[in-house]
């Protein structure tokens, strides 16, 4: 370790990309204090990550971010949030899977969630997490800086890092958290390994300036085009003024050249065109988890926890999950009302939520628009005709599930978890089908309150306690062991034309909107008890 006197914080965290970024924000908007450092200082425009869900902009919207988000969006608001298959960009159009954010005419139009997606690249996103970040004291961010390595004891943790400019740095932390990725330094360190399939196809993404295309878009616009040919198969659509493309490689092959992103280009559009090359990212799928989240004081989370195909659209937006899951409890456990079975919960819950997740991406990307691919498609005929017709329903069929997946979004539980009172029976989630109906490990069902108004909006920085009785006996006996306790509880109404959605008169819920217990009627003594489990107090 360094010589110099060692920073003291409460939480460091290594990796500034939009889960690392996601957790410092939460954690310093409770005040936590935070040094945050980053290899890497500056990026571009990755072909990666391009959408956020409902979930992460409803984290979002409690951080404060969602409005900058869609602001900072380039996708244009006449784009239409479809899926359009097609034989070329300017081929034949074969099918369309309509509206897959559910988008009306406003934020209120679908009652069961309090944002809808947004199209939106990753380093966007960065942006305006960073934008946010700054306004928040509490939090140091260091760019150009690496983890060295780090040992921890029963009171906290010693970490060094470590500038470009070689300077190395002592940190004294309470907690340290690694969303350093993939390649994360902080799993090596607790002893994770990553388990299942490694390396297992290769995939080549551009991202790339073709003015052609925004000159004389095509007939049938979306956000993503299934091209489905013998000759050039893939997947391309618009960020802005600019395209990405995506297509799988050949086993053996590692990229392109410029010739051959041409000669692929001029097969996947259906004519020649001009571009720019901006970006370009060969990768590979990967089906792998780590054997553990945790060792004592020190976290992983987004993908230094789990690497799955991007098809679906999780990786960005399951790392934004952990941030919220984690970021309370570490809150909570530093001001002192959260106890250790909290910490514990953080890999029961969140593993449980990865391997359902990766299982989805798995199937999405066993079937891509090479595997859709059927004799006669570009025929101008009626066997042409017939054959689009049939691919159509068996596209529409086979790939809604990785578009419509409001089940695996919102539906996502934790029961079972240490420091949930049941839901231990809850089945695993549906992709496309959710039903927004409170129990314990299942998310707290959204409904509008007021206009613009969400019921979320009400919820509290520690727990809260959604009643029906507003004058209840019970009220009095959660508030009196909360206090007893030094737990933060928010009393908030359930609006009464939302009974239906809340079985129960009470429902405990947690900061991540996690309903934690429910029931019809509780005294101080069940009130003692279900406040101690669901702050993981022994």
């Amino acid at each position: 370790m360094s010589n110099t006197p060692a920073l003291e914080t409460d939480v460091l965290i290594v990796g500034a990309g939009p889960v690392g970024l996601a957790l410092a924000i939460a954690l310093g908007l409770g005040g936590i204090r935070v040094l945050m450092v980053e290899r890497d200082g500056s990026r571009g425009p990755q072909p990666r990550a391009k959408t956020l869900n409902m979930r992460s902009l409803e984290h979002l919207r409690r951080w404060g971010m969602a409005d900058a988000i869609r602001k900072a969006s380039p996708t244009p608001d006449d784009l239409p949030t479809d899926i359009v298959f097609q034989t070329r960009l300017y081929g034949h159009h074969i099918a369309t899977l309509p509206n897959i954010y559910f988008r009306g005419n406003s934020h209120a139009d679908d009652a069961r969630f309090s944002e809808p997606s947004e199209w939106i690249p990753q380093y966007k996103v960065e942006e305006v997490m960073k934008a946010r970040l700054n306004e928040i004291r509490t939090v140091e961010q260091r760019y150009g800086s690496e983890l060295l390595g780090f040992k921890q004891d029963d009171g906290g943790v010693d970490a060094e890092i470590r500038s470009t400019c070689g300077a190395k740095q002592s940190v004294r932390c309470k907690f340290i958290v690694g969303a350093d990725g993939g390649a994360s330094r902080v799993r090596d360190i607790i002893g994770g390994r990553l388990e299942g399939r490694y390396a297992y196809a290769c995939n080549f993404n551009m991202v790339l300036r073709i003015p052609e295309l925004n000159q004389n878009p095509p007939q049938h616009r979306g956000i993503m085009h299934w091209l489905i040919n013998e000759d050039s198969p893939g997947i391309m659509g618009p960020i802005g003024d600019l395209w990405y493309v995506a297509k799988k490689l050949p086993r053996g092959s590692s990229g392109m050249t410029e010739a051959e992103i041409a000669h692929y280009l001029e097969g996947i559009i259906g004519k020649q065109v001009d571009f720019e090359i901006m970006a370009l990212d060969p990768w590979y799928a990967h089906e792998l988890i780590s054997d553990r989240y945790r060792n004592g004081r020190a976290f992983i989370v987004g993908d230094a926890c789990q690497l799955r195909p991007p098809f679906g659209g999780y990786g960005m937006n399951m790392g934004i999950g952990d941030a919220g899951n984690l970021a309370w409890k570490l809150e909570a456990v530093i001001r002192g009302w959260g106890g250790e079975s909290l910490l514990d919960s953080y890999e029961y819950e969140r593993r449980q939520v990865h391997r359902w997740t990766i299982e989805e991406a798995v199937a999405n990307y066993a079937v891509l628009s090479a595997d859709l691919l059927r004799g006669d498609l570009e025929a101008d005929n009626a066997a042409g005709a017939a054959a689009r017709e049939a691919l159509g329903r068996d596209a529409i069929e086979q790939k809604r599930s990785e578009f419509h997946t409001i089940g695996l979004v919102l539906g996502y539980h934790y029961g079972g978890s240490p420091v949930i009172a049941g839901g231990a029976d809850l089945p695993a989630p549906h992709a496309e089908h959710y039903d927004p109906v409170a129990a314990p490990g299942k998310l707290a069902p959204h409904v509008w309150v007021a206009p613009g108004v969400s019921l979320y909006d009400q919820f509290g920085e520690g727990m809260t306690l959604l009643t029906k009785a507003p004058q209840s006996q019970v009220i009095a006996s959660f508030s009196a062991v909360a206090h007893s306790l030094g737990i933060p509880l928010e009393i908030v109404a359930i609006p009464s034309d939302a009974g239906a959605l809340f079985p129960c008169a009470f429902a405990l819920v947690r900061p991540d909107e996690h309903v934690a217990w429910q029931a019809d009627y509780a005294d101080v003594e069940v009130a003692y008890h279900a406040l101690k489990l669901c702050a993981g107090i022994r």
